[in-house]
This record gives structure tokens, sequence and C-alpha cells, in this order.
């Protein structure tokens, strides 16, 4: 059955441009593909919000891999729920009260305290909504020594510290009302910028690590937008 249901989404969304111009396409099946096509906007928006924001609390979550997921599943849901109720808010179609309310911590610890052990919840309870500078580059270390066998210890926080600013300077509460190709882009934006900076202050060898570093940032991007397709 389920299947069959996918298949049918499927087919709905190769066909939405032409039914989008088709007037006799009933109204109730417009709403239908207007409405597959955003929740699966929606869910890439959070799975990709996870990778960057939550993928190490997960990682690090006690408990069999069924544990993990329905904590994952749980995230999942309040990010699509955030994301869904912003872009509503942008239309003029939900109001800035029901936005902030969804937005404030206090809600997604809610959803998320049932799953979670005391000493779990108290690591969630640490973290910002937003990724810190530290956590951003933890996420990044380990890919940068792999492919920087030149760079010094103080070289590689010359370069986690330049990616870092050009991140958290393209990212706000805003990006949730982007599509997941404008996500994409403002985050190769980044890179781009966060690699014409280092250019200036490396060269050599070193220059040639840091290069191959960003870009495996660019191809890890890409790949993790299309897997995200796939699981649609």
């Amino acid at each position: 059955m389920k299947k069959k249901l996918l298949l049918v989404l499927t087919l709905l969304n190769c066909l939405s441009p032409i039914l989008a111009q088709d007037t006799s396409v009933p109204e109730s099946v417009r709403r239908m593909i207007e409405q597959s096509q955003a929740s699966s906007q929606y869910e890439q928006m959070a799975r990709m919000q996870i990778q960057v924001q939550y993928r190490e609390f997960l990682d690090a979550l006690s408990g069999d891999v069924g544990h993990k997921t329905a904590v994952e599943s749980a995230l999942s849901a309040v990010l699509s729920e955030r994301a869904e109720l912003s872009a509503r808010v942008a239309s003029g179609r939900a109001s800035t009260a029901e936005l902030t309310n969804i937005t404030d911590y206090a809600y997604l610890r809610e959803r998320l305290a049932p799953l979670l052990s005391a000493s779990e919840l108290s690591v969630l309870d640490n973290r910002s909504n937003a990724p810190s500078a530290n956590q951003i580059k933890q996420q990044y270390a380990a890919e940068l020594t792999r492919l920087s066998s030149s760079l010094t210890a103080a070289d590689q926080d010359v370069v986690l510290d330049t990616l870092v600013k050009h991140l958290q300077t393209a990212s706000s509460d805003a990006a949730l009302q982007l599509s997941v190709e404008e996500v994409v882009s403002e985050q190769m934006q980044s890179f781009m910028q966060a690699s014409n900076e280092l250019q200036s202050r490396f060269s050599g060898e070193k220059l040639q690590d840091v290069l191959n570093f960003i870009n495996q940032l660019q191809g890890n991007l890409y790949r993790n937008r299309s897997m995200t397709e796939v699981t649609q």
C-alpha cells in the first residue's frame, strides 16, 4: 500500500507542472499536489538542519537504533513544522505569535522529553537553539585533519574560524523561509567566501590542502541534498 501511495505521489509531482496549467483539473487534486510538494520540501529542510545542528547529539544517544530513530523522527517533525509555519507566516496565512510559540526551545523540549533519559535531556538543555561556533568547528575538524597533512594546528584553527564566520553570517531564522535549493545555495556561497578569504592567507601546499577541504565540503553538501531527494 505504501509503495502504491509513493508511486501515486511521484506521478503527481512529475505531472504537477502540466496540471498546474490545466484548468480542467479538480481543485481537490491541485491541493493534493501542492500539499505533497510542500511537505516534501519541509522534510528535506528539516533533514539538512539536523545534519548541521543535531547530528552530533543524535549520534551520542545511548540505547539501540530504534531509540535514536524515534528521537530523530520527533526532532524532524518539529523542525518541519517550524519550516511550514514560517512559510505560512510569510504568506500571511498564520500569525507571528504562532511561530514564536513553536520556535521557542520549550516547545522542542516538550516534544522530545518523553523520549530522552534524564542525562540525554540535560545534554539537549545545554545546547543553544543555533549551533555554537565550537559545535560547527567540531563538525568539520575531522574532515580538515584528514585532508590537510601540511597544515599545523594553528593553521587549522584559522581555516575553521574563517569557515565558521561565513557560515554564521549566512545563517538566520529567516533561512526557514527559503527553499531547499536556496538553503544549499546559501551554504555554497559561504564555502566560496571562506575559500576566497583563505586564498589570501595560505599558499603552496597549504593552500592546496585548504582548497581540497572546501571542495570536499561542497561535494558533501550536494551529496546530502541528493540523498534527501532519494529518501522521499
